[in-house]
């Protein structure tokens, strides 16, 4: 038996990353045969588990959802301070779109699908995102039909939204549904292995993989190696591979009409993102449009960049504040520094040479849940401290 495919990619795989699109965060919620299998995702063969990072470091604690905060805790704009906002830019996320084109696609479910990806595409809340698209199933060609590293380069490469999605809108308009097989065990590797390629080029960003299908694993042989690749078991063993990789790569999952829920909410919960977004059959393209919000939202990092102002010295970091504004509201919580994140608010990556304002565990959750929150970085005020 050859190589397995995994130990002819040349680059290990990290995880999560996002590049050069400095994303702002008005839309946060904050193998040489077909018999050649692996499960891990290390260039060199199975294992390889990385040091995963948290979303918010620090402890994470219960509580959330500013209850005890007190209007009187926020900064006036006008207050003798002279405090000044800048929105906050959040670190850019690189998310590669695994799509199922398989022919129990065709139809209605397929076009709502498209509609839906193209709405979210365009939509400015997407903006900044570095967005990329592959197909499942590839083609019948001369290459292993186990072999992850196919589906390593995406159809359209990884650039930033809104300019990159007329290239993608193009390739879902190209593309009908076609094959028999959902091999879902290949093509998810490989779009792990193409979004830890992107992370590595792109340090300090983060990276996702996006999953859509419609349908049970199928394909696209017996076995790949000694893996069964309609395991559920071997495929949620990939996304676990992704996850604990360092940097970490976590997988969404979105499940179309015909989708087995146990099925794609085990690939999402070992992928790191809790269980899959089932969309209904009766309202396909307004549940997948949401659905791909809500992907948007629990991607980005919850984590922004320090004002420039800080860098020039205008305002030094004891004079930093953030403030949180619900979705739907118009007056902000500001939000205090806690060095230990024991509950809410928010702390530097490194108290003594900052480079960036985290939010803590408790903060980061409530703000991903809110899809339409607003982050503000305050400048000028006397930091208020846990």
């Amino acid at each position: 038996m050859g190589k397995s495919s995994m130990e002819r990619v040349s680059t290990p795989l990290p995880s999560v990353g996002i590049p050069i699109a400095i994303m702002t965060l008005l839309v946060i919620a904050c193998s040489s045969s077909a018999n050649s299998g692996y499960s891990g995702f290390t260039d060199a063969g199975p294992g390889g588990v990385g040091t995963t990072a948290g979303d918010g470091g620090g402890s994470s604690s219960a509580g959330g959802g500013f209850g005890g905060e007190d209007a009187s805790t926020a900064i006036p704009a006008d207050a003798a301070c002279a405090s000044v906002s800048e929105q906050g830019v959040s670190t850019p996320v690189n998310l590669y779109i695994m799509f199922d084109k398989s022919s129990s696609q065709v139809g209605t479910k397929w076009d709502s699908a498209k509609a839906g990806l193209g709405a979210f595409l365009n939509d400015p809340s997407s903006a900044g995102i570095r967005a990329a698209i592959n197909f499942f199933p590839r083609a019948n060609d001369a290459i292993p039909v186990c072999d992850q590293p196919a589906y390593k380069a995406p159809r359209v490469p990884f650039a930033v939204l809104p300019g990159n999605a007329a290239a993608i809108s193009a390739a879902l308009q190209a593309e009908t549904p076609n094959g028999f097989d959902t091999p879902i065990y290949p093509a998810l590797g490989g779009a792990i292995l193409g979004a830890i390629a992107e992370v590595q080029a792109r340090p300090g960003e983060a990276g996702a993989v996006l999953l859509v299908t419609d349908g049970e694993p199928t394909g696209p042989a017996p076995l790949c190696g000694t893996v069964n690749p309609e395991d559920v078991s071997a495929i949620s063993a990939i996304a676990s591979s992704g996850l604990h990789y360092s940097p970490s790569i976590k997988t969404f999952v979105i499940g179309l009409p015909g989708v087995t829920p146990s099925t794609v909410n085990a690939i999402a919960a070992a992928g790191g993102t809790t269980k899959a977004y089932i969309v209904a059959s009766t309202s396909i393209q307004a549940d997948f449009q949401k659905a791909l919000s809500q992907v948007r939202g629990q991607a980005l990092p919850c984590e922004f960049e320090l004002p420039a102002k800080l860098a020039d010295k205008t305002y030094t970091y004891d004079r930093v504040n953030v403030a949180y504004t619900k979705a739907g509201t118009a007056a902000p919580v500001t939000l205090p520094q806690s060095a230990d994140c024991s509950g809410d608010g928010w702390r530097y990556d490194n108290a003594s040479d900052p480079k960036r304002i985290t939010l803590c565990p408790a903060t980061c959750a409530t703000v991903k849940a809110d899809y339409g929150a607003k982050i503000e970085i305050l400048l000028g005020c006397a930091t208020i401290l846990k």
